[in-house]
């Protein structure tokens, strides 16, 4: 196997479970608190699958800059889809948190 892809590797696995994290989550928003339960359902299961994905990242890098650019960007992301898709206001205070956010996972990886 090419070695530039297997370098690659743990950062796609991060990609795409931070993809299902926030498809998950934007299917729970739209289960209107699990009344359409198929909805709900595949939000689950694009979550289990987030998981899943978070674990083969962590094979090939550090857990800390895994989990912390994993929850950072779906945070960052789906406050972003909240405001955007559903109308949801961030407050100046939360802008402040999500810029923080993203700070942090950036020092986390400079270190």
């Amino acid at each position: 196997m090419n070695a530039s892809f297997l370098q690659a590797a743990p950062f796609l696995w991060l990609l795409l479970a931070v993809a299902l994290e926030i498809g998950g989550t934007y299917l729970l928003k739209l289960s209107d608190g699990m009344t359409r339960r198929a909805v709900g359902a595949g939000g689950i299961v694009l979550v289990m699958g987030a998981f899943a994905a978070l674990a083969q990242a962590i094979e090939g890098m550090d857990l800390s800059v895994a989990y912390a650019v994993w929850g950072g960007a779906g945070l960052v992301i789906t406050a972003i889809i909240g405001a955007l898709v559903f109308g949801q206001r961030i407050r100046p205070a939360g802008w402040l948190g999500i810029l923080l956010v993203v700070a942090g996972v950036v020092a986390l990886k400079m270190v």
